[in-house]
């Protein structure tokens, strides 16, 4: 086998237990057995000797190898064909998650400049390492795709080895791959990874539930069936779907941000305004913070007020004088107060500024994480971001579509409206998550949404003209992205990852619980869902 080799040597920097244990997650691994547990112990330890000195002091000697032995060959020999493997792609895939082959921007950029420069020597590049070097610059001039690939090569070529030997590999080495694959953050070179893990047989569920999904559709009368059982046309689905839940986080902030900078220095003038001469403001001060404290209470009491006001008027009647009975002066309903006042909005828009201010929710936060994993794993999207944003899931449609060699073989083409749709699930998924279990959004953002039907809209002049017209199709003709075609898409696909996560809650919070632990990777993720 080509790699063997590679496995000896890579062994003896390695040190192969510690690689072979490699990303196993703490609570799994009594479920997998050590590959060199199968090591004959008589045979290795009648190979040993004790050297010593001239003088008989064994204590400065050491252990040496009988003649002609390899305590490494015979060790790697006596295993199995499937764990010779499995160490090797463990070991292949920690030299990259250890760094030594991984490219950064830093070194792309320096190594670049070298060339340019006329820099040949590889000392120049990195004085550290020439043999690094000379592959930072081989890499700096190819794309990130390539890139990625360049870096991955030994593992997936090992990998396909594997499967054309109909070898299986263990789920450690598979979580060890995908945790590889996941540095590069090249959707193409993840789908890769993950293809042949299928082929394999240790991933079976990636992309399993995107026949569930309810697509679009683009015949006002084709009806559909919708998650709840129900055939519905397009415009009887819209009608019982919930709107997105929307937030306006950048108003509330800055009315949060100015109640406690003004109220914080008012409170500074009356304390301390005698101490630095600033008597003639604390009654200024005092106003505003009365001020403040009255708009406060009769924001959130005007119908207690009123109605307090309505019962001591009916009570003492006979003492009223007459001039004001027939004036018929009253408190008006808290509707027709200005500012919304008398309703709460106030105090609720400045509250919610200071939630998002001060709260940190970690249990929230991954809990909106791990429905962006799994809707993208069940979905079949390579992008396993926790934290999914508009310009991810636009760079992974486009990049879907690209010429390259790379991404026509190994990406499905996302450019289309079931494409679309999928990304956008997955955008919406933390969106459905937060809100299905807390009032207010704090860990997702709704706007993503929208950003990223802004953004497929800018460059649809830049793809084919085939691409183009699919988005087109998708959004509609409408130049403002807010309208009622774009509302109507957002919509659709929250109810679509709303019922995604309650018919997987048990998943979802499994993983949630696994984030949650602070040291989970990619790898650790796709355990969960796979059930390694």
């Amino acid at each position: 086998m080509k790699f063997y080799a590679a496995g000896l040597s890579l062994f003896l920097s390695l040190h192969v237990n510690a690689s072979c244990a490699f990303l196993a997650p703490a609570d799994k691994t009594s479920r997998y057995t050590s590959p060199f547990t199968t090591t004959n112990t008589d045979n290795v330890s009648a190979r040993l000797s004790l050297s010593s000195e001239p003088n008989g002091d064994s204590r400065s000697g050491g252990l040496s190898f009988g003649s002609g032995a390899s305590l490494l060959n015979d060790a790697f020999a006596n295993l199995s064909q499937s764990d010779q493997y499995d160490a090797v792609l463990t070991g292949l895939c920690a030299k990259i998650l250890d760094g030594e082959q991984k490219l950064s921007d830093a070194d792309a950029a320096a190594a670049t400049s070298a060339y340019e420069g006329g820099e040949t020597d590889p000392a120049v590049v990195d004085p550290e390492a020439s043999e690094r070097a000379e592959r930072t610059a081989r890499l700096a001039a190819m794309t990130p795709t390539q890139r990625a690939f360049a870096v991955l090569s030994d593992p997936l070529s090992l990998l396909e080895e594997m499967n054309g030997r109909r070898v299986r590999a263990s789920p450690r080495s598979l979580s060890a791959l995908i945790d590889a694959a996941a540095t590069t953050e090249s959707p193409s070179a993840m789908s890769s990874a993950l293809s042949l893990s299928a082929t394999n047989g240790g991933i079976k569920n990636f992309g399993a539930l995107q026949s569930f999904v309810t697509t679009v559709p683009t015949n006002p009368r084709t009806r559909v069936v919708c998650p709840d059982g129900v055939r519905r046309t397009k415009e009887e689905r819209l009608a019982v779907l919930q709107p997105v839940p929307m937030d306006d986080r950048a108003s509330e902030v800055a009315s949060a941000l100015a109640v406690v900078v003004v109220l914080s220095l008012c409170l500074i003038v009356r304390s301390f305004g005698s101490l630095f001469g600033l008597e003639d403001l604390q009654g200024p001060a005092d106003l505003v913070i009365g001020s403040a404290l009255t708009v406060g209470v009769v924001d959130n009491f005007y119908d207690a007020i009123k109605g307090a006001t309505s019962l001591v008027a009916s009570t003492q009647k006979d003492k009223i004088p007459d001039a004001v009975k027939n004036a018929n002066v009253g408190l008006p309903d808290k509707e027709g107060m200005p500012l919304g006042l008398g309703q709460g909005k106030i105090t609720g828009t400045v509250t919610r500024g200071l939630t998002r201010l001060l709260s940190v929710d970690t249990e929230r936060e991954c809990q909106c994480e791990a429905a962006a994993f799994f809707v993208a794993y069940a979905l079949g999207l390579p992008c396993f971001a926790f934290r999914p944003n508009a310009l991810e899931g636009a760079v992974l449609i486009f990049e879907s579509a690209g010429t390259d060699e790379y991404s026509k073989a190994v990406l499905d083409p996302l450019l289309s409206d079931a494409g679309i749709l999928k990304v956008l699930i997955w955008i919406m998924a933390p969106v459905a998550m937060e809100s299905s279990r807390h009032a207010q959004l704090i860990a997702s953002d709704p706007r993503e949404g929208t950003g990223l039907l802004k953004r497929l809209r800018e460059k649809a002049g830049t793809v084919s003209a085939e691409a183009a017209n699919a988005i087109e199709d998708m959004l509609g003709d409408e130049v403002d992205v807010s309208g009622d075609e774009t509302d109507s898409l957002l919509r659709w696909a929250y109810a679509e990852a709303d019922a995604l996560l309650r018919d997987n809650r048990n998943v979802v919070d499994e993983l949630t619980e696994r984030l949650a632990g602070g040291a989970a990777t990619v790898g650790d993720c796709v355990a969960v869902l796979e059930d390694w």
